[in-house]
């Protein structure tokens, strides 16, 4: 049996993780000493990084020295025990960590998964952009959630026969329709409530800002809304700094009945999409950054939920004709979009239901794990 370890440090998670689960491969994961989930459904071995480290200053310091500061302490020790090493982004330390043991022969095989969908990006740091393509360089096959991520690699070099798009996946015995809900719309029966989700980092790029100002004025503005439910809801699911800011807007607005801000642990979010009627999510682009593939947007699909979102980054690729997309930053047409929905229950239940076909087409984690598993035996065997 072919031998696999994926090195995911400090961002090693189990949306990511429900497509590596295999049966005729063994596969171990390594992680910092406190990654994102707490348990997981494959061995995972914890090593130490100063990633886990609190407070900025230190991680800083390590990115300007280091280059970055994924850095996973006793790595190397685990070079001749697996056939495959399967790393995230070239730019992260820990991935230049194998691409020295691949140059140096002292691991097999070496695979490299990147998200990025920004040419040239993360070579700011001239120690960063020397690791980035040292990992190119020295890496054997680059695994893309994106047409956009493998654009990107190509324009920085990577030969296309290296590299191949498998979309990640959700268990779609896990994140499905609520069948109360359909009950109750083929029967035209209402419900007390209807509740708008948001799940992702309390970030201003996520967007959760502007949706909260639609949200508040469609409030405002509740007897002119031609809504099917009594009450409008927002669930806001996540963390972040703009926690306490959004805790303190909420209290002054008098919502606090209205919206919820909560974290959740992985295994909690399929009865979160459950129990919601639209999911909204307004990614905006930064110098940096964009939306790189919105697994919350797969998981909502699969829940069978309408999704209204901005058009930025990867998310039309993602999201395709299953959903409203609204131009970036245009907060007037994204309170038009909720409110479009809000108030027609026959758009809900058709994009929801084009949102799981979706899912089941595109973005099943089982049918995900089959195509990693037959690549990774293909490279073995190259």
């Amino acid at each position: 049996m072919i031998k696999v370890c994926f090195v995911r440090g400090k961002y090693l998670n189990n949306f990511e993780g429900q497509n590596y689960r295999f049966k005729d491969i063994s596969f171990t994961a390594i992680s910092s000493l406190y990654p994102l989930n707490r348990e997981f459904s494959f061995p995972v071995v914890k090593l130490p990084s100063l990633a886990d480290l609190p407070g900025r200053a230190i991680k800083y310091l390590a990115n300007r020295i280091l280059g970055d500061s994924q850095i996973l302490f006793g790595l190397e020790k685990f070079a001749g025990k697996f056939d495959i090493f399967h790393t995230a982004d070239p730019h992260y330390f820990y991935s230049y960590q194998l691409a020295k043991l691949r140059k140096k022969r002292l691991i097999k095989k070496l695979v490299v998964t990147s998200w990025e969908t920004i040419p040239f990006n993360n070579e700011t740091v001239s120690k960063k952009k020397f690791i980035k393509y040292f990992v190119i360089k020295n890496s054997d096959f680059f695994i893309c959630y994106s047409q956009s991520a493998k654009s990107v690699l190509v324009s920085e070099g990577v030969n296309e026969k290296k590299i191949m798009i498998i979309r990640l996946g959700v268990d779609l015995n896990q994140f499905k329709p609520d069948p109360d809900k359909m009950t109750r719309s083929r029967h035209f029966v209402r419900k007390e409530e209807m509740v708008i989700l948001f799940v992702g980092r309390l970030v201003k790029e996520k967007g959760v800002l502007d949706l909260y100002d639609a949200f508040r004025f469609l409030k405002s503005k509740m007897s002119s809304v031609k809504s099917d439910s009594k009450s409008l809801k927002l669930k806001i699911v996540g963390g972040g700094p703009l926690r306490n800011y959004l805790l303190t807007k909420i209290k002054s607005d008098k919502l606090a009945n209205d919206v919820s801000i909560e974290k959740k642990e992985y295994g909690e979010m399929p009865k979160i999409y459950q129990q919601a009627d639209l999911f909204v999510l307004p990614s905006k682009k930064t110098g940096t950054w964009e939306e790189q593939y919105g697994m919350v947007l797969v998981e909502a699909m699969a829940s069978g939920l309408p999704i209204v979102a901005y058009d930025s980054g990867v998310i039309s690729e993602i999201v395709g004709s299953a959903g409203i997309l609204v131009k970036e930053g245009n907060k007037k047409n994204l309170l038009v979009s909720i409110n479009r929905l809000i108030e027609t229950q026959d758009l809900r239940d058709k994009l929801g239901k084009m949102g799981r076909e979706r899912a089941e087409k595109y973005f099943d984690a089982k049918k995900t794990a089959k195509k990693i598993s037959l690549l990774y035996k293909k490279i073995v065997n190259s």
